[in-house]
């Protein structure tokens, strides 16, 4: 390979293993990262861009070093990369055709996150999240009777259940208690790249529970209303958490006990329409889809709750920041992140947009498009913090999550 290339699409970041620095790959069509040494990132995989050579690698190391016999380094790096499906090449292009294949011929979204973010054997998940509710920062078993008060949706977060399970408890002990929905529109986040802004699939979603159904009938009749086909992405659902997280908390409180279906819908980034260009193809996307699900939903004769599967702040070293993690930052990070919910506790779309926007969502809050959404659909009128959350790793990282409902 001449003009070694990176596939588009990885989640490139910082980390630290046993005092030496790596940079971790995250792949979407892969659940095993992968990692190469900071100094072999910097000054060698740095410049697999498809536009460099490697004579032109060697002799940027060489200007930078005075070294020049790294022929064998870049081409130790090369094939790493290669074994771990990493490059532009046949072999990983193959290899994501027959993922996508597979994908489209299966009616199953398979369970990819079973054994890694939560147990894979069902009692012992029950056990776990069992634990989510009952421990210090959770909010207490449910009741096993249930009230229709009027629940119109909530806010979960998609963190790892391991980071952060007691907050997903807080927003499914108010599903439980005051929701007698049958239905589950699920807003979830696309983490990787989409060509639309919403990514639609009928596909039913595997759990360690058993299968939770998507309603076809409501999905059917969304696709008809719009012009763009928010299933072009559909492959993007395959790895995705945001969704598979919040099915596997909804099978755990209903089992077969009750009959329930869902309708997921993964948010990708707004780009243009963040900056309120009103003629641009994602605010035209935008508009279009909020206009045809407020109409499906008010079509259906079903008892709806809408969930949005969100995160709040990325904020460290992994996501590209150099402040120190320390008491005070988290402090002003906590007001910052709650400033920003006290619009959506009071249902102020563009209030909540203007606090994302106004430092160029400097605090990189991933669950933005997914609760633009929903304030745009849900039909509530007043909103609740239950919980906020932080969860800070051993890289000078962290990550903000919240649970809300909606009445």
């Amino acid at each position: 390979m001449e003009n070694p290339k990176l596939r588009q699409q990885l989640d490139a970041f910082p980390h630290e293993v046993s005092g030496e620095q790596y940079v971790c790959f995250r792949d979407p069509f892969n659940t095993r990262n992968s990692f190469v040494p900071r100094a072999v990132f910097d000054n060698i995989v740095y410049y697999f861009d498809g536009n460099h050579s490697i004579t032109d690698i060697q002799k940027i190391y060489t200007q930078r070093f005075g070294e020049s016999d790294i022929q064998d380094m870049i081409k130790q790096a090369i094939g790493e990369l290669d074994k771990n499906l990493l490059l532009d090449n046949s072999r990983s292009r193959d290899f994501i055709k027959k993922l996508k294949d597979d994908f489209r011929d299966s009616t199953i979204r398979k369970d990819a996150h079973a054994g890694t973010a939560y147990e894979a054997d069902k009692d012992k998940l029950k056990a776990q999240l069992d634990g989510f509710f009952t421990s210090t920062e959770g909010p207490g078993i449910p009741s096993q009777s249930t009230q229709d008060k009027g629940l119109k949706g909530v806010i979960a977060p998609h963190i790892d259940l391991g980071c952060g399970g007691p907050c997903f408890a807080w927003a499914y002990k108010e599903i439980a208690e005051s929701s007698d929905a049958e239905l589950f529109i699920i807003l979830g986040i696309a983490h990787t790249g989409t060509n639309n802004l919403f990514v639609l699939t009928d596909k039913n979603f595997e759990t360690p529970f058993g299968n939770v159904k998507t309603d076809k009938g409501f999905l059917n009749s969304l696709r008809k209303k719009g012009k763009t086909d928010y299933f072009e992405d559909e492959f993007v659902h395959r790895d995705e958490h945001s969704i598979g997280f919040q099915t596997v908390f909804l099978k755990y409180l209903y089992g077969q006990k009750k009959n329930f279906n869902i309708v997921p819908i993964l948010c990708s980034s707004f780009g243009e329409a963040d900056k309120n260009e009103t003629d641009s193809r994602q605010a035209y996307q935008f508009k279009e889809f909020v206009s045809s699900l407020k109409e499906t939903i008010k079509e259906s004769k079903k008892k709806i709750c809408i969930i949005a599967s969100v995160d709040l702040a990325h904020v460290g070293s992994r996501f590209g920041d150099t402040e120190l993690q320390d008491d005070a930052y988290l402090d002003t990070l906590r007001s910052d992140d709650t400033n920003m919910l006290k619009y959506v506790e009071n249902l102020d779309v563009d209030g909540f947009n203007n606090s994302v926007q106004k430092d160029h969502n400097s605090r990189k809050i991933c669950g933005y498009p997914a609760i633009n959404t929903l304030l745009n659909v849900i039909d509530a009128s007043e909103s609740k913090l239950l919980k906020y959350s932080q969860y800070a790793d051993d890289t000078n990282s962290t990550v903000s999550f919240a649970s809300m409902s909606f009445y």
